[in-house]
């Protein structure tokens, strides 16, 4: 059990998906307090603070797979995880609908935390083999 946790996939996803979850947290507080900054009267809160913890949760994907692959080459490795993770969650975002994604939002919400760190472990585990074989 312990060595399938230790493939570099698994354990970049599963770490992206921790950094995301963390850096979620704050994004909702910068969500509540620019909704509270613009419109007093309160309506606006719960979509920004959403907005916050989808974009928080895409930005802590990318920097804590960052973090795990920074050595030996952290300006490529930042490429590959930042962008990725921002790639999926723009993907999921700009083709929700053309995709009918938001007619079935428990795929959407599926797609918005597993789309981003997947592909920057993906990313991160491709660069790693040609590495290893090149």
């Amino acid at each position: 059990m312990r060595k399938k946790f230790q493939t570099p996939f698994l354990k970049t996803f599963l770490v992206g998906v921790l950094g995301g979850l963390l850096l979620a947290l704050p994004g909702i507080g910068i969500g509540y307090w620019l909704a509270r900054m613009n419109d007093p009267s309160g309506w606006r809160d719960f979509a920004d603070m959403l907005a916050g913890a989808i974009y928080g949760y895409g930005l802590g994907v990318g920097f804590a797979a960052f973090w795990l692959h920074r050595k030996p080459d952290a300006p490529r490795a930042f490429s590959r995880s930042v962008l990725g993770s921002l790639s999926g969650l723009f993907f999921v975002i700009f083709f929700s609908a053309p995709l009918h994604l938001d007619f079935f939002p428990p795929l959407m919400w599926g797609l918005l935390v597993i789309l981003p760190p997947a592909l920057a472990a993906w990313l991160n585990q491709r660069a790693e083999k040609g590495a290893r074989h090149g």
